[in-house]
């Protein structure tokens, strides 16, 4: 088993490895000499140790054990390795090295998960390379999640079943244009909405571009002086859509793309439409904010992006608490949005409502239907599970946040922020606060991101079947 996942494992690497060269190319173009060596590190580091493990391993099918902590890896050594050019330059001003490593390692962890948490106080004064390779990571880890379950879960039978998940037909036999499709669509939307920023005036093709990769996986905030920039009309109506397009199931982008509308509003989606909606009107009635904003703040916390510009921790109890539910709801499955997702929701759901009949059945309350099927608790089970561990992993972790001097409920806020991938914070995550806490978020947004059954599946040792 562990030579095949080193084998998956190094071909990652190397995608990492490639992708970099991007920022190392505006890097030489803008002339960022004394970056430009951690980004050529890093980039080899990927590309080295990614053919070290091709060479050394025969790259095989996966099985769901094996696969998971395929999974889990590559959320804990590509940040690992993609921390390199934070830790070279600093840009947190670390008292000692132990401080740096730990900063470094956590902007990167909090770009490869999408959360978007960031020590770095002000953005405009990075390099430009630095730039476009922070957003470059978010786009690896949310992308990249997608992009896993198509290349590792290989054999017919996963691939079935992967398609049903993701609600596309035939993805068994047009895998790699599938694979394609992923980064393409994607890659669409960036570059349209890039193109469209410039035409409202946001003339910096660098900053920009970085602002519409972070805005579709959720990830880095602007600064406050950049985003600002952003608050007209037409800016907000854009990033609103962008949020949306992020946060909704690849199948609502694949067949809005292959013109198959009709397909594209499934029920998870409906579901998460009508609670962004509900969403809306609730907190601008509660806040007595306007439309516009209460749309837009809603759909950042539901689509875990976090952009905040109204001070969502100096709103009224009643809103905050709204704002912390769709945070934990999150967005849909095989998004870029975190949470417990609608899926499961809807599913528990089901749950309740099979046990409900089943009850009034067993009462004579209502007559068993003649044709009467089982629903299957290997349907339910995982869903119910992972809604109750993601729920004592936010309680564990809070209660253990608490311990900094913030209040319970600033401490759910904080690490329901890490565990949803939103990296919005109240001001208690920074720079300044031990070193202990930094790396309780640091775990708090690993499990965001890869999701607590995959911890512990692979955690459980069990013998794998040959």
């Amino acid at each position: 088993m562990r030579s095949r996942i080193f084998a998956n494992l190094g071909f990652l690497l190397q995608i990492a490895g490639l992708l970099t060269i991007l920022p190392i190319s505006i890097g030489f173009y803008f002339n960022e000499t004394q970056n430009l060596i951690s980004l050529f590190l890093a980039s080899v580091t990927f590309l080295g140790c990614g053919f070290l493990m091709n060479a050394l391993s025969e790259r095989k099918d996966l099985d769901f054990k094996s696969s998971s902590v395929l999974f889990l890896a590559a959320f804990i050594i590509i940040p690992l390795i993609g921390a390199m050019p934070y830790i070279y330059s600093d840009p947190f001003r670390s008292p000692n090295w132990a401080d740096r490593f730990t900063n470094g390692y956590f902007e990167s962890i909090s770009g490869f998960t999408t959360t978007g948490f960031s020590f770095v106080t002000n953005t405009d004064v990075l390099p430009k390379s630095l730039l476009v390779y922070r957003s470059l990571t978010e786009l690896m880890g949310g992308v990249g999640i997608v992009f896993l379950l198509l290349a590792f879960f290989q054999s017919r039978k996963s691939l079935n079943g992967l398609s049903n998940a993701l609600g596309i037909d035939n993805l068994n036999s047009n895998l790699k244009k599938m694979f394609l499709s992923v980064f393409g669509i994607y890659g669409i939307y960036i570059v349209v909405f890039t193109v469209i920023f410039y035409v409202l005036g946001f003339t910096d093709l660098v900053k920009t571009g970085s602002f519409v990769i972070d805005t579709i996986t959720g990830g880095f905030s602007p600064s406050a002086q950049q985003f600002q920039q952003y608050l007209s009309l037409a800016p907000k109506i854009c990033i609103i859509i962008l949020m949306l397009v992020g946060s909704v199931n690849f199948a609502f982008n694949y067949h809005l793309f292959t013109g198959k509308p009709k397909k594209a509003i499934s029920a998870e989606v409906a579901l998460f439409f009508l609670i962004i909606l509900i969403g809306t009107a609730f907190v601008a009635f509660e806040g007595k904010i306007n439309g516009v904003d209460s749309l837009f703040h809603v759909i950042s916390m539901s689509s875990s992006t976090g952009y905040d510009y109204i001070g969502i921790a100096s709103l009224n109890s009643t809103v905050v608490s709204i704002f912390i539910l769709l945070m934990l709801i999150g967005g849909c499955a095989f998004s870029m949005a975190g949470g417990i997702r609608i899926s499961r929701l809807i599913t528990f759901g089901k749950s309740l409502k099979q046990s409900v009949n089943d009850i009034f059945i067993k009462e004579k309350v209502i007559p068993e239907p003649r044709k009467r099927t089982e629903a299957s608790n290997h349907e339910y089970l995982p869903a119910l599970v992972a809604i109750l561990l993601f729920i004592s992993t936010l309680a564990i972790f809070s209660i253990a946040f608490t311990t900094i001097g913030v209040s319970f409920t600033d401490a759910l806020f904080e690490v329901g922020s890490a565990l949803t991938t939103n990296g919005i914070s109240i001001g208690a995550t920074t720079a300044a606060m031990p070193i202990s806490y930094k790396w309780l978020m640091i775990v708090a947004m690993t499990i965001g991101r890869v999701e607590i059954m995959t911890v512990l599946i692979t955690l459980v040792p069990c013998k794998p079947k040959e």
